[in-house]
């Protein structure tokens, strides 16, 4: 059985992706999380979750990686594209996220 963080979150998307078994999330941002999955009515796909610092200072593309979210369990990036992608945003700002960002990859 999977181990889930919220009813729709599993730990194991949550997982830094270094392989060093953190994934431990902010509850307020794991509940904001599961709301937006809520609002948008169908699954969100996590493609980075929690991030070791030494892991972050590989990756991160952020200015100041010392307070980044992605190691205090605060953020989350989401594959997703188009229309849907539009309407993440609008429902983010709404359920009271305060970052976000877009990647063109």
């Amino acid at each position: 059985m999977t181990a889930m963080i919220t009813r729709n979150f599993s730990v194991s998307e949550m997982y830094c992706r270094c392989g060093c078994g953190l994934y431990e999330m902010d509850e307020e941002f794991m509940r904001l999380l599961q709301i937006l999955r809520d609002e948008m009515q169908g699954p969100l796909r996590v493609c980075i979750g929690r991030r070791s610092d030494h892991h972050n200072d590989r990756v991160s593309t952020a200015k100041n990686k010392k307070n980044e979210v992605h190691t205090l369990g605060q953020a989350s990036n989401i594959l997703i594209s188009g229309e849907r992608a539009m309407l993440l945003f609008e429902k983010a700002r709404k359920v009271g996220f305060s970052g976000i960002g877009l990647s063109q990859k």
